[in-house]
């Protein structure tokens, strides 16, 4: 019989290479989609705006600050107005929940806020 060389070896060992590579590179994708900056409803918005609000009303230098919060507050209100509501109906004796109608709204809900 002549050597033959082991091709399962080799192939073993690609494999095992290209798992390792696709986990390097998983790792950082997941971290990557877990830190999400986007706040989670415009009620956050809100709050943030109110605060700096409130800091630039009593901290007489800091008027940047009370626009950027009124701006916020109003951003917030408004995003709040568009966010997709849906409807319950039964069938049947049962409840069922439909989802809320895709508008150029409510892509741009989704677009701002994370969730929901």
């Amino acid at each position: 019989m002549q050597n033959v060389p082991n091709r399962e070896t080799n192939t073993y060992e690609d494999a095992f290479r290209d798992l390792m590579t696709q986990r390097q590179h998983g790792r950082f994708g997941r971290a990557l989609k877990r830190f999400d900056p986007r706040p989670t409803s415009s009620s956050q918005v809100m709050l943030v705006g109110l605060a700096l609000a409130v800091i630039g009303w009593l901290v007489p230098v800091a008027h940047l600050a009370l626009t950027v919060g009124l701006a916020l507050l109003v951003v917030g209100f408004l995003t709040g107005l568009m966010r997709p509501k849906s409807r319950r109906v039964v069938w049947r004796g049962r409840d069922i929940d439909l989802p809320a109608e895709e508008t150029g709204a409510t892509r741009l809900y989704r677009a701002l806020y994370r969730g929901d």
